[in-house]
């Protein structure tokens, strides 16, 4: 199996749906997974991105989603990604964020 140079990306729409309870939850260096939505009534090539119990966290942003979609189609089973930063939460109110590695196979 080939797999591709390791992505490195932020996580998007941590802040809907309660999102930032399951973030605040997370640890670097942590495993997660990325799992395709293609049912995703807003993006037919979500994918979603959720801890090992099935809490979500957030997505995969739209342009890189539209590029990896496909690949994960063919692949038919969810990618295994770490988190390498966790960021913001600085401040009363604010959101906490997460960065995500990965390599997509082939």
């Amino acid at each position: 199996m080939v797999v591709s140079p390791t992505i490195e990306t932020r996580v998007v729409g941590v802040s809907y749906d309660n999102r930032q309870t399951v973030v605040a939850l997370l640890t670097q260096w942590e495993q997660v997974f990325l799992i395709r939505e293609p049912d995703n009534a807003f993006d037919a090539n979500a994918i979603k991105i959720q801890r090992w119990d099935r809490q979500q966290i957030g997505y995969i942003n739209r342009e890189l989603a539209k590029i990896l979609a496909p690949k994960m189609d063919r692949i038919g089973k969810p990618v295994k990604a770490t988190v390498t930063a966790l960021t913001g939460g600085y401040f009363p109110g604010s959101s906490l964020g997460v960065v995500v590695k990965f390599c997509m196979p082939e």
